[in-house]
Order: structure tokens, then sequence, then C-alpha cells
């Protein structure tokens, strides 16, 4: 892009947006990191390629994908928030992930540990299954749209987007496909469902193992036949120390039919988990054995005791749920006993429950129902609590967007002893301008006034 080209785009979006740089140009066009002047956020801004915004059909697909993936929200998926026209640019916002992309580091560094593979293959699956839960499915997963941030989160990029640029038409089939990361029904053009995503996450793994693609060629077409006709060669043989279930988890991931791979994101997920070791624990639950040992019929049947208030078409999906226990009894004690002092008012409770709500079993949670526990919780005192409605509020997960509330909830942990609030605390204290400063001191005086 030329400097002029740069200058009238930057031109346009002043209105409402600082262009900062030029992060990248991809197939769909060029990325901004970019500063909202109404909210004072980083964003990224991706702006369109102009045969693309041209296309009224397109555009029509595009923004119903955009809708379709504004409803995905979990820490694994890069948000969506806005998708604008400006005189004859077409862009839509998102998340800025303040990090690199995996190709980026693989392109640095070569490959991934085996253990540090798994940890992504955790996190990218944990993205995957709420987007296919949501019936959204990627079909241009690939490390360009993997972006390791520096707090360790992975994040996956432009959920809805590739689907959008699927048609018949030349522009779609020019910008279309990635073919190192495409499955072989993907490359026929059959239908498709969430299993090309897991062979596409099968060649990601194996590169970060191996350094080195599954199947390469000099040319699409050539690297297409390959995946339609060759086996890959074993990880082992360019890594002799990868873990023996993880080379049959990427191994199965890439098998030609569909029906042989892994038919869910659970499914592969479940299957990382080496034999004979002990269950991953979550960071900040309790080491009990009673979220181990939980079926999600056990935990909806507690959602009942929960909820008996709510209203009275959530009381029949809970009741529906429940007419397969032929004994309450089957619900374990101790979960039960857990919701009950969150009614009567145990802080540590509210904070267990809206922890179970917020990343308990894919089915059983509810962001809403996690705010509201949370919140409980928060007010009761408890600083865990406190920590994680701030987090909710500045990501937008279960609760509005709010950088003024995450700022209010992260003093206020601190004010309680966890210092995990500390740097996202320091961090907003730079980013938001003075009157939401004062408006968050008149917020903390309203709240300790209250408490």
């Amino acid at each position: 892009m030329t400097p002029g080209a740069a200058q009238n785009i930057a031109e346009t979006l002043a209105a409402r947006y600082e262009v900062m740089e030029a992060l990248g140009d991809g197939g769909m066009g060029m990325v901004y990191r970019v500063r909202d002047r109404e909210t004072n956020e980083i964003l990224a801004l991706k702006l369109l390629r102009p045969e693309i915004a041209r296309d009224p059909a397109m555009m029509e697909r595009f923004k119903n994908e955009i809708r379709l993936a504004h409803r995905i929200t979990h820490k694994n998926v890069c948000r969506i928030y806005d998708f604008n026209r400006v005189d004859d640019l077409a862009y839509f916002t998102m998340e800025h992930v303040d990090g690199e992309s995996l190709r980026a580091w693989l392109k640095r560094a070569g490959k991934l540990t085996p253990e540090r593979t798994i940890d992504l293959a955790r996190q990218i699956t944990a993205g995957l299954g709420e987007a296919h839960a949501r019936g959204v499915v990627h079909r241009d997963l690939k490390p360009e749209n993997v972006m390791l941030g520096r707090d360790g989160l992975v994040k996956l990029l432009d959920f809805g987007i590739a689907r959008a640029l699927d048609s018949d038409t030349a522009t779609a089939r020019t910008i279309m496909g990635t073919p190192e990361y495409m499955a072989p029904e993907q490359s026929q053009g059959k239908a498709v469902d969430q299993r090309v995503d897991l062979y596409a996450l099968g060649l990601i793994l194996y590169e970060c193992l191996t350094g080195r693609r599954a199947f390469s060629g000099a040319t699409p077409v050539e690297i297409a036949l390959k995946q339609l006709k060759e086996k890959p060669q074993p990880p082992r043989k360019f890594l002799p120390t990868t873990p023996p279930h993880l080379e049959a988890v990427v191994l199965r991931c890439l098998e030609k039919d569909p029906a042989r791979r892994f038919a869910s994101a659970a499914e592969l997920q479940r299957a990382l988990v080496q034999p004979g070791a002990p269950p991953r624990q979550g960071p900040r639950l309790r080491k009990t054995a009673v979220f181990a040992t939980i079926g999600l019929l056990a935990v909806l049947a507690a959602y009942k005791l929960v909820n008996r208030q709510d209203t009275s078409s959530a009381s029949v999906q809970a009741r529906d749920a429940t007419t397969s226990l032929p004994d309450q009894q089957q619900v374990p004690e101790e979960l039960v006993k857990l919701f009950e002092a969150a009614k009567q008012g145990d802080a540590v409770a509210q904070e267990r429950v809206g922890r179970l709500y917020l990343d308990g079993p894919a089915r059983a949670r509810d962001e809403r129902k996690a705010f509201f526990w949370t919140r409980q919780a928060a007010l009761s005192g408890d600083g865990n609590a406190q920590f994680t409605l701030a987090q909710m509020y500045e990501s937008g997960r279960g609760a509005p967007h709010n950088l003024v509330g995450a700022f209010v909830w992260y003093n206020v942990a601190l004010s309680s002893g966890n210092e995990s609030a500390r740097v996202p605390f320091e961090r907003l204290k730079e980013k938001i301008s003075s009157d939401e400063l004062a408006e968050a001191e008149q917020q903390l005086h309203r709240l300790r006034r209250g408490r």
C-alpha cells in the first residue's frame, strides 16, 4: 500500500479511530491497530479489500457471519465488535491481542515443545468447542489465525469470516482457502462440518511438534492432492520424544475420512490427557472430587436447587433435565450443600457457583447466572470474585463491556488483598480518561458506602 493510500484511509477513519500502526496484510485485507476515540480502547481494525467491499452479495453474507460470530464469547476466541462502512471502505473491529501469531512464533523458534503443544491444543479446542456449540465452524484455521498472548492465553481469530467469503464467485475462489490446512472434503468442495477444524488443528499441531508441514508441494494443487492421497509421516520420525498419546491425537485428526476423526473438540480434548496422568485441575477450583465426578445431569439437577425463583420457562427446563434421574440422591451431597450455602449468602460458595456457571461443562454454562453469582460474592467481599467480576466487565463476558466497571472492581480486589489485580488495574489506570477516572471514584465511593 502506498503512503498516499494509507493517509487517505487514516483520514477517512479519523472521525472515530486513530490509526496507530499497520499490523499485517492478509487475504481479506489490511489489519491496523487503532484507538477508538469514543471509548479510548485499543482495537484491531480489519479493512476489507475493495473487491470484497464492492460485492453486495458477499457483503450480505459477511454481515450475517459477523452476527453469528458475535454469539461466541470465550476467553480463547478473539471477540468481533462491530462492522461498518465509511464511504467506499468496509471494515470490522475486534479485540486487540497483545502478542504474536503462532506463525510468527514458528518462524522465529521453529517449533514448540510437546508440553507447550499440548497446552496450545487444549486452549484451541476449548475455543473451538464453544464456537461449534454456537453453530460456527471456522474453516480457515491456520497458524496465522492463532494468537499467542503475552499473558499466556491463546486466542483464535476470524471465526465466521472464512465462511462468509466462501462462494462460487471468482473473487471468493481467489481469496478463500489455505491448501496446507484444508481437509480433503473441503478442498473437494464437499459439505463440511466441525471436523474440518479438527483436521486443521491436527496440521497445526503436527507443524508445532516437527517444525515442518505435514504436506508440502510446489503448487497448491500438488498440496491438495497430497492431502487427498498421502498419509503423513508419524511425528516421532522427526521428534522421537513426542509422547505416544499426543502422536495418536495428531494422526487421528488427520484421517482422510471425517468419520474416523474425533467427533468433537471435547472428545479431542479428553484424548490429550496422557494415560495414567492425574485429572487436570483448574487453577482456582478446590482440589475436590466433586467437580471431577459431576455428570452433566447432576449439574443441571443442582441448578434446579439454585434457580427455584427463576422464570417459569427456566424452571421447566431444569425439571425436564432431571426427569431421567430416578432419585435426587444422584446429585453429590457436597454440590447440593454448595448451592444451598450460596443461596444463604456464603461468599465463598457464591464464588464457586459463579465459577461453575462460567467455566463448568459446556452445556451447563450460563454467563448471565455466572455474572449474578460472581457479583453477589464480590459484594460480599470475596477477593477472587472481585477479580473475576473485573475480568468479566473488561472482556464483556457475561456482563456489558465496561472499562470503568472493570477498573473499579480491580481496585476493590486489590483492597481485598488480591495481588493478581495489580497489573490490570495499573494498565486500565493508564488507559481510561480523566473523566472516566472521576466516574470510577464516584462508583467506588457509592460502593464502599453501600457495603
